[in-house]
């Protein structure tokens, strides 16, 4: 059993939860999906009320170029 921990606010979430089903088929392993939160924990440690993408709008154009790229790359869609 792979337990796949995901935010749901996450954009890197996305390709992976595409992608984690079919990995796991292929070698025969079965996938508890286990959402959780990343934002209280920003909050906590860092003092944030927002994406740290948001809040450093520099991290944020880097993150969605990078996130066109591993989409590209797998074929998934992002619009």
């Amino acid at each position: 059993m792979l337990e796949f921990w995901y935010e749901f606010a996450s954009s890197y979430s996305y390709p992976a939860a595409m992608r984690i089903e079919a990995l796991a088929a292929q070698h025969g392993v079965a996938v508890a999906w286990r959402p959780f939160l990343l934002g209280p924990l920003f909050h906590e440690q860092q003092g944030l009320t927002d994406s740290p993408f948001n809040a450093v709008p520099v991290k944020g154009a880097y993150m969605w170029r990078d996130l066109e790229r591993v989409c590209q790359e797998e074929g998934l869609p992002l619009t």
